[in-house]
């Protein structure tokens, strides 16, 4: 019987140490921001800025704000354009699908309006609507290192002609365009950091209230996920 024991024992024990060792998905990986939007965070961040039906004149002018955010979820995160008293748009969900950028939301007039878009040549994430609502196609850019951002709204007059509706040249909020300026980096997503966010004592950067939520929720792992890869 003694021996009967000690057998199992020693196959219990070899058993044990061969098992495979389950890999531990970290809690950013279940949620991790697809590599497609990461192109396009520059854009993260609250703006401010004069709107203009006419390049150069301020006839018919407005001051319009916006914002860029994150928003995550375990099986597609997406970027949030909101704008809610936009004179063309009011908010866009901006996803990766089928090799695009595709744009979701509705326009000033409350008209759902669905736009695929890309990067162009020169950088500028272009939007087109295929539909009739307007406005049929929507271009981002951002100059000066990201401090500033152009939105411009264009109607369609034909195939390849479009006519424009109007601009938005907007200021990211808390920039500073000082000589030497170092910007703070998001510890959640590597964008541009303008939002503090606290965690046992420490001050750390988040840039957008859905990255301030997951932060928030998820601190320690973050905290630590960022630890290691500052130390590399």
């Amino acid at each position: 019987m003694k021996q009967f024991i000690t057998s199992i024992s020693v196959i219990l024990a070899v058993g044990l140490t061969t098992l495979p060792t389950l890999p531990i998905l970290a809690v950013n990986e279940k949620v991790k921001p697809k590599l497609e939007l990461q192109e396009i965070q520059e854009f993260i961040g609250q703006w401010k800025g004069v709107g203009q039906l006419k390049r150069g004149s301020t006839q018919g002018g407005w001051i319009e704000e916006s914002l860029w955010e994150w928003k995550f979820a375990k099986q597609d995160s997406a970027l949030i354009y909101k704008s809610p008293k936009g004179k063309f748009v009011k908010e866009l969900r901006v996803s990766f699908e089928d090799g695009a950028y595709i744009a979701s939301g509705v326009n000033a007039d409350d008209e759902k309006i669905e736009l695929r878009g890309r990067r162009d040549e020169s950088g500028k994430l272009v939007f087109v609507n295929s539909g009739s609502a307007m406005p049929s196609r929507i271009s981002f850019r951002t100059v000066a290192s990201g401090k500033r951002m152009v939105v411009s709204f264009e109607r369609k007059l034909s195939e390849s002609l479009y006519t424009r509706l109007g601009e938005v040249g907007a200021t990211r909020k808390g920039s500073m365009f000082g000589k030497g300026v170092q910007e703070v980096v998001c510890i959640v997503s590597g964008g541009k950091g303008t939002t503090p966010v606290t965690f046992e004592g420490k001050t750390y950067y988040v840039c957008c209230t859905g990255c301030r939520d997951y932060f928030n929720e998820n601190a320690a792992e973050i905290v630590a996920e960022y630890a290691k890869n500052k130390n590399k």
